[in-house]
Protein backbone atom coordinates (compact mmCIF):
# COMPACT_ATOMS: atom_id res chain seq x y z
CA UNK A 1 0.00 0.00 0.00
CA UNK A 2 2.51 2.16 0.78
CA UNK A 3 4.23 1.46 -2.47
CA UNK A 4 0.89 2.31 -4.53
CA UNK A 5 0.48 5.63 -2.31
CA UNK A 6 4.55 7.19 -3.08
CA UNK A 7 3.89 6.26 -7.06
CA UNK A 8 -0.03 8.68 -6.53
CA UNK A 9 2.19 11.39 -4.60
CA UNK A 10 5.80 11.79 -6.79
CA UNK A 11 5.53 14.15 -9.63
CA UNK A 12 6.52 12.58 -12.71
CA UNK A 13 9.20 15.05 -14.66
CA UNK A 14 10.47 15.07 -17.85
CA UNK A 15 14.06 15.33 -17.86
CA UNK A 16 16.03 17.90 -20.35
CA UNK A 17 18.66 15.41 -22.90
CA UNK A 18 21.87 16.13 -22.26
CA UNK A 19 22.68 17.00 -25.75
CA UNK A 20 19.97 19.53 -25.64
CA UNK A 21 22.98 21.32 -24.02
CA UNK A 22 26.10 20.64 -25.42
CA UNK A 23 23.99 20.99 -29.18
CA UNK A 24 21.64 23.17 -30.60
CA UNK A 25 18.25 21.87 -29.75
CA UNK A 26 16.55 21.53 -33.11
CA UNK A 27 13.00 22.72 -32.82
CA UNK A 28 10.29 22.11 -35.44
CA UNK A 29 7.89 24.26 -35.30
CA UNK A 30 4.45 23.66 -37.75
CA UNK A 31 2.38 26.62 -38.49
CA UNK A 32 3.29 29.96 -38.19
CA UNK A 33 -0.21 31.76 -37.84
CA UNK A 34 -1.50 33.06 -34.43
CA UNK A 35 0.28 30.85 -32.51
CA UNK A 36 2.88 29.76 -34.33
CA UNK A 37 4.32 33.31 -34.58
CA UNK A 38 4.35 33.92 -31.27
CA UNK A 39 6.30 30.97 -30.76
CA UNK A 40 9.39 31.79 -33.28
CA UNK A 41 9.33 35.23 -31.58
CA UNK A 42 9.80 33.31 -28.16
CA UNK A 43 11.91 30.88 -29.73
CA UNK A 44 14.30 34.16 -31.02
CA UNK A 45 13.90 35.30 -27.51
CA UNK A 46 15.05 32.36 -25.95
CA UNK A 47 17.95 31.74 -28.12
CA UNK A 48 19.65 35.23 -27.47
CA UNK A 49 18.89 34.33 -23.51
CA UNK A 50 20.37 30.98 -24.07
CA UNK A 51 23.87 32.43 -25.86
CA UNK A 52 23.92 35.64 -23.18
CA UNK A 53 23.99 32.35 -20.37
CA UNK A 54 26.84 30.75 -21.84
CA UNK A 55 25.34 27.79 -23.94
CA UNK A 56 27.48 27.45 -27.32
CA UNK A 57 24.93 27.11 -29.81
CA UNK A 58 21.69 28.42 -28.84
CA UNK A 59 18.64 26.64 -30.92
CA UNK A 60 17.90 25.76 -34.41
CA UNK A 61 14.89 26.36 -35.16
CA UNK A 62 12.64 24.85 -38.31
CA UNK A 63 9.45 26.87 -39.28
CA UNK A 64 6.63 24.73 -41.47
CA UNK A 65 3.93 26.69 -43.37
CA UNK A 66 2.79 26.69 -47.21
CA UNK A 67 0.62 29.95 -46.07
CA UNK A 68 1.13 33.88 -47.28
CA UNK A 69 0.90 36.89 -44.83
CA UNK A 70 -2.32 38.58 -45.76
CA UNK A 71 -4.21 41.59 -44.62
CA UNK A 72 -6.06 39.73 -41.80
CA UNK A 73 -3.29 38.24 -40.43
CA UNK A 74 -1.80 41.73 -39.36
CA UNK A 75 -4.23 42.22 -36.54
CA UNK A 76 -3.22 38.87 -34.46
CA UNK A 77 -0.01 37.72 -35.94
CA UNK A 78 3.27 38.56 -36.38
CA UNK A 79 3.47 40.30 -39.32
CA UNK A 80 3.62 43.58 -40.54
CA UNK A 81 2.54 45.71 -44.15
CA UNK A 82 6.20 44.87 -45.37
CA UNK A 83 5.49 41.23 -45.08
CA UNK A 84 2.10 41.37 -46.65
CA UNK A 85 2.14 38.16 -49.59
CA UNK A 86 5.48 36.70 -48.04
CA UNK A 87 5.52 33.19 -46.94
CA UNK A 88 5.12 32.98 -43.40
CA UNK A 89 7.43 30.84 -42.81
CA UNK A 90 10.16 32.43 -44.78
CA UNK A 91 9.56 35.75 -43.50
CA UNK A 92 9.64 34.51 -39.81
CA UNK A 93 13.29 32.81 -40.41
CA UNK A 94 14.55 35.73 -42.79
CA UNK A 95 13.29 38.16 -40.21
CA UNK A 96 15.37 36.61 -36.88
CA UNK A 97 18.44 35.56 -38.85
CA UNK A 98 18.63 38.89 -39.72
CA UNK A 99 18.24 40.21 -36.25
CA UNK A 100 20.69 37.85 -34.53
CA UNK A 101 22.47 36.17 -37.28
CA UNK A 102 21.25 33.00 -37.24
CA UNK A 103 20.60 30.32 -39.77
CA UNK A 104 17.01 29.08 -39.27
CA UNK A 105 14.91 27.46 -42.01
CA UNK A 106 11.68 28.50 -43.29
CA UNK A 107 9.77 25.85 -45.27
CA UNK A 108 6.91 27.35 -47.55
CA UNK A 109 5.39 23.78 -47.50
CA UNK A 110 2.39 22.03 -46.42
CA UNK A 111 3.04 19.34 -43.61
CA UNK A 112 2.61 16.28 -43.74
CA UNK A 113 4.90 16.43 -47.22
CA UNK A 114 8.35 14.97 -48.78
CA UNK A 115 9.98 18.36 -48.11
CA UNK A 116 9.13 18.59 -44.78
CA UNK A 117 10.03 14.96 -44.34
CA UNK A 118 14.08 15.67 -42.71
CA UNK A 119 13.23 18.30 -40.30
CA UNK A 120 10.63 16.10 -38.67
CA UNK A 121 13.24 13.27 -38.50
CA UNK A 122 15.95 15.69 -37.24
CA UNK A 123 13.65 17.06 -34.11
CA UNK A 124 14.25 17.47 -30.66
CA UNK A 125 11.39 18.84 -30.03
CA UNK A 126 8.31 19.91 -32.34
CA UNK A 127 5.64 22.62 -31.55
CA UNK A 128 2.44 22.21 -33.23
CA UNK A 129 0.45 25.17 -33.70
CA UNK A 130 -2.13 24.36 -36.20
CA UNK A 131 -5.68 24.07 -35.62
CA UNK A 132 -5.93 21.13 -38.31
CA UNK A 133 -7.12 17.82 -36.48
CA UNK A 134 -5.00 15.76 -39.62
CA UNK A 135 -1.97 17.56 -38.72
CA UNK A 136 -2.28 16.16 -35.28
CA UNK A 137 -2.97 12.60 -36.15
CA UNK A 138 -0.09 12.82 -38.78
CA UNK A 139 2.50 13.41 -36.10
CA UNK A 140 1.01 11.17 -33.52
CA UNK A 141 1.20 8.22 -36.57
CA UNK A 142 4.81 9.19 -37.47
CA UNK A 143 7.72 6.72 -37.29
CA UNK A 144 10.53 8.47 -38.01
CA UNK A 145 10.83 10.58 -34.99
CA UNK A 146 13.62 10.25 -33.00
CA UNK A 147 12.79 7.90 -29.59
CA UNK A 148 13.59 11.04 -27.58
CA UNK A 149 11.75 14.04 -29.76
CA UNK A 150 8.93 15.58 -27.61
CA UNK A 151 5.97 17.62 -29.02
CA UNK A 152 4.11 20.49 -27.76
CA UNK A 153 0.61 20.88 -29.09
CA UNK A 154 -1.15 24.54 -28.37
CA UNK A 155 -4.41 25.29 -29.78
CA UNK A 156 -7.01 27.62 -28.78
CA UNK A 157 -10.94 28.99 -29.32
CA UNK A 158 -12.12 32.44 -29.17
CA UNK A 159 -11.35 33.46 -25.44
CA UNK A 160 -9.96 30.21 -24.21
CA UNK A 161 -7.12 27.55 -25.08
CA UNK A 162 -4.80 24.60 -24.00
CA UNK A 163 -1.36 22.91 -24.01
CA UNK A 164 0.02 19.77 -23.87
CA UNK A 165 3.26 18.62 -23.78
CA UNK A 166 3.93 14.74 -24.58
CA UNK A 167 6.03 12.41 -26.48
CA UNK A 168 5.40 10.66 -29.94
CA UNK A 169 7.32 7.37 -29.86
CA UNK A 170 5.84 4.71 -28.71
CA UNK A 171 7.20 4.37 -25.41
CA UNK A 172 7.99 7.87 -24.24
CA UNK A 173 3.97 8.38 -25.26
CA UNK A 174 3.78 5.60 -22.20
CA UNK A 175 5.18 7.82 -19.87
CA UNK A 176 4.75 11.12 -21.19
CA UNK A 177 0.80 10.83 -23.27
CA UNK A 178 0.43 13.55 -25.53
CA UNK A 179 -2.32 16.01 -27.01
CA UNK A 180 -4.14 12.65 -29.09
CA UNK A 181 -4.24 11.09 -25.34
CA UNK A 182 -5.77 13.87 -23.73
CA UNK A 183 -8.37 14.56 -26.95
CA UNK A 184 -8.90 11.43 -27.65
CA UNK A 185 -11.92 12.38 -30.07
CA UNK A 186 -8.83 14.86 -32.58
CA UNK A 187 -9.02 11.85 -35.05
CA UNK A 188 -13.15 12.47 -35.55
CA UNK A 189 -12.85 15.69 -36.68
CA UNK A 190 -12.79 17.33 -39.53
CA UNK A 191 -10.25 20.34 -40.77
CA UNK A 192 -11.60 23.59 -41.27
CA UNK A 193 -9.75 25.60 -44.10
CA UNK A 194 -11.75 28.30 -43.91
CA UNK A 195 -9.93 31.86 -43.67
CA UNK A 196 -10.91 34.97 -42.27
CA UNK A 197 -11.84 37.68 -45.09
CA UNK A 198 -10.88 40.84 -43.27
CA UNK A 199 -9.29 42.11 -39.84
CA UNK A 200 -12.70 42.17 -38.22
CA UNK A 201 -13.30 38.94 -38.72
CA UNK A 202 -10.55 37.50 -37.90
CA UNK A 203 -11.00 39.29 -34.04
CA UNK A 204 -14.50 37.58 -33.81
CA UNK A 205 -12.86 33.85 -34.43
CA UNK A 206 -10.04 34.62 -32.25
CA UNK A 207 -9.61 37.35 -29.60
CA UNK A 208 -6.81 39.59 -29.88
CA UNK A 209 -4.76 38.64 -26.77
CA UNK A 210 -5.69 34.64 -27.10
CA UNK A 211 -2.87 33.48 -29.30
CA UNK A 212 -0.20 34.94 -27.02
CA UNK A 213 -1.77 34.33 -23.75
CA UNK A 214 -1.66 30.61 -25.28
CA UNK A 215 1.70 31.05 -26.48
CA UNK A 216 2.96 32.25 -23.32
CA UNK A 217 1.64 29.45 -21.02
CA UNK A 218 3.31 26.89 -23.39
CA UNK A 219 6.33 28.17 -24.22
CA UNK A 220 7.11 28.80 -20.18
CA UNK A 221 7.97 24.75 -20.33
CA UNK A 222 10.03 24.94 -23.30
CA UNK A 223 12.18 27.24 -21.04
CA UNK A 224 11.59 25.40 -18.19
CA UNK A 225 13.26 22.43 -20.01
CA UNK A 226 16.62 25.09 -21.50
CA UNK A 227 17.19 26.59 -18.16
CA UNK A 228 15.74 24.32 -15.56
CA UNK A 229 16.79 20.96 -16.96
CA UNK A 230 13.40 19.26 -16.41
CA UNK A 231 9.49 20.27 -16.33
CA UNK A 232 6.46 18.64 -14.32
CA UNK A 233 3.84 20.45 -16.69
CA UNK A 234 1.78 18.41 -19.05
CA UNK A 235 -1.58 19.98 -19.52
CA UNK A 236 -2.64 23.64 -19.39
CA UNK A 237 -6.04 25.18 -19.68
CA UNK A 238 -6.65 29.06 -20.02
CA UNK A 239 -9.52 31.06 -19.75
CA UNK A 240 -8.99 34.53 -20.89
CA UNK A 241 -12.57 34.89 -19.86
CA UNK A 242 -12.97 34.22 -16.26
CA UNK A 243 -8.47 34.81 -15.72
CA UNK A 244 -8.35 31.01 -14.92
CA UNK A 245 -5.48 28.99 -15.91
CA UNK A 246 -4.90 25.33 -14.57
CA UNK A 247 -2.39 23.00 -14.85
CA UNK A 248 -2.33 19.26 -14.54
CA UNK A 249 1.48 17.18 -14.22
CA UNK A 250 2.03 13.74 -16.08
CA UNK A 251 -0.02 11.10 -14.61
CA UNK A 252 1.25 8.55 -12.30
CA UNK A 253 2.19 5.04 -13.77
CA UNK A 254 -0.05 2.31 -12.80
CA UNK A 255 0.67 0.01 -10.92
CA UNK A 256 1.21 -3.40 -11.78
CA UNK A 257 -1.79 -5.98 -11.83
CA UNK A 258 -1.78 -9.00 -9.86
CA UNK A 259 -2.44 -12.01 -11.47
CA UNK A 260 -5.01 -14.05 -9.81
CA UNK A 261 -3.98 -17.42 -9.04
CA UNK A 262 -5.34 -20.00 -10.71
CA UNK A 263 -7.75 -22.32 -8.66
CA UNK A 264 -7.35 -25.96 -9.42
CA UNK A 265 -10.30 -28.06 -9.47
Amino acid sequence: MAAVQQLITTLIKFKTPDHWLSNAPRIVVIGAGGNGSEVVDCLAQFHHAMISLGHKHGLHVTIIDDSVVREPNLVRQRFWPCDLGQFKAVSLANRYNLLLGMSWEGLPYRFPSAQTAKAIENADLIITAVDLPSARVSIGACQSVKRQCMWLDLGNGHRHGQVVFGGIEKVMRSQYPNVLDAYPEIPTLKDDNSKSCSAAASIRAQDCLVNRAVTTAGMSIVWELLRYGETAKHWLVLNLETGDQMSYPFPAPQPPKRKRPIKKA
